[in-house]
């Protein structure tokens, strides 16, 4: 293969390249940032729900129990929610390495 080939084949791969990261970007910054984010304060609230339910109804084995897992349902979507936004920005950082 000659070298111009190989060169008419790094631009058509930059190319298509530039063109999924324009394509991309618009849906990760009104799309998936928006969604993450609400998980995220989701969680904060189910957390936030499981403190005052343990506070407020100290006194009941039952209600400390279910206000316990509240409390580690909130951790638990708050660190998958960390957690997918991370991964996102990892691919988003990679993909829009090659504009």
């Amino acid at each position: 293969m000659s070298m111009i080939g190989i060169v008419a084949n790094r631009v058509e791969a930059a190319s298509t390249a530039d063109a999924f990261g324009k394509a991309i970007a618009p849906i990760l910054t009104h799309i998936i940032n928006p969604i993450v984010m609400f998980m995220f304060a989701l969680a904060v609230v189910v957390f936030v729900y499981g403190i005052l339910e343990m506070l407020s109804k100290g006194a009941d084995a039952d209600a400390r129990s279910k206000g316990k897992t509240h409390m580690v349902s909130g951790v638990v979507g708050m660190f998958i929610m960390i957690s997918a936004w991370g991964i996102i920005n990892i691919i988003a950082n990679t993909v829009f390495q090659f504009k």
